[in-house]
Order: C-alpha cells, then sequence, then structure tokens
C-alpha cells in the first residue's frame, strides 16, 4: 500500500500541513509514503518549473495519474482560511482570486463556481497534482466540512464527480437548497 501526498507543504508542521497528514495516514496504515517535497506556492513560475523537474517530485505527478483512491478537500478564501491563517496568501492575492470569481481551492489550485481552475497567476506558482489527474483515480472521495466551504464544496463536486462526499450538516444543507 502507497500513500501519495498531492500537494507541496507548508514551512510549519501542524494538523492542517499535507505532507504531514499523509505521512501519518501512511504510518499508521503501515505504508509507504510519497511526499511532495516542496513548498506548496513557489515564488515565481520559473522556480515552480525546476521544482516540478525534480525526479521525486515528477515521480508523485506520474503517480497522480494512477490512483486507486484519491481523498481531497477544498479550501475556502475566508479570513478563517488555511491560506490566510497561515500566511500562504497576501490578503491583496486573496482579493484578486475573489475578484477573478474564485471561490475555493482544490490542491490550492483556485477553482470558480462553475468548477474550473481559474487562469490567475496564482495557479501557475503551485506545487501540487492538477485536480484533472484526480479525474483518472478508479474512486473519488471529498472531504470537506464549514459553512465557509459550502461554495467551494459546491465547485468541487462539478469538478470532481466524486463517489463519496463527507462533510457538515452545513454544507449538506446548503448543497440540498
Amino acid at each position: 500500500m502507497t500513500v501519495v501526498s498531492l500537494i507541496g507543504s507548508l514551512t510549519r508542521a501542524t494538523l492542517f500541513n499535507p505532507s504531514e497528514f499523509s505521512w501519518r495516514f501512511a504510518d499508521r496504515l503501515g505504508a509507504e509514503c510519497f511526499m511532495m517535497a516542496a513548498p506548496v506556492f513557489a515564488p515565481d513560475s520559473r522556480t515552480k518549473e525546476a521544482l516540478v523537474r525534480h525526479p521525486g517530485i515528477n515521480e508523485i505527478f506520474r503517480r497522480a495519474q494512477n490512483l486507486d483512491l484519491a481523498i481531497v478537500s477544498v479550501g475556502d478564501l475566508s479570513p478563517n482560511s488555511t491560506m490566510s491563517t497561515y500566511g500562504l496568501l497576501e490578503r491583496d492575492d486573496i482579493a484578486t482570486l475573489v475578484r477573478a470569481g474564485a471561490v475555493g481551492d482544490i490542491l490550492c489550485r483556485f477553482i470558480d463556481a462553475s468548477g474550473k481552475v481559474l487562469a490567475h497567476p496564482l495557479n501557475e506558482r503551485v506545487i501540487s497534482a492538477e485536480p484533472q489527474m484526480l479525474l483518472s483515480a478508479r474512486r473519488i472521495i471529498l472531504a470537506s466540512g464549514g459553512w465557509e466551504k459550502a461554495a467551494a464544496v459546491k465547485s468541487a463536486l462539478l469538478l470532481l464527480e466524486p463517489e463519496v462526499l463527507i462533510t457538515d450538516f452545513d454544507v449538506a444543507e446548503t448543497l440540498l437548497a
């Protein structure tokens, strides 16, 4: 069994750090873990391209196209979001995303309400698998909740068409309305 982290890491280890989560998950399963040993946002697109060409990171992208199971969550753009809390993006960056139509993110790729990845300069700096890569997985599970993520969850449903959705009452109620 193998666990593959599909997104770059935060520089601070917390329960919300994708690499930390992947490593802990793999450890509990007794599985091998492949981690994206790069920051989630490169300082510019040239640095991103150089990192993505690294053989270890490139292997993760190859593995992302052949998953049995993809477990993914979404992020939001609220003041309490991971993006804001951990200073991944400046307030001005978030404002430009909102003006461009972003409702949240999948694998730190910013998406609009119709489930499309935005053509935005910040998306060009993200070190993660493309959300569309997940479509080749045999099964997709979307696990995300919190009222502020309702629009992002709806958008992710349109893009990924997961077989399973794990969420809370607030998001479920919004989706059914």
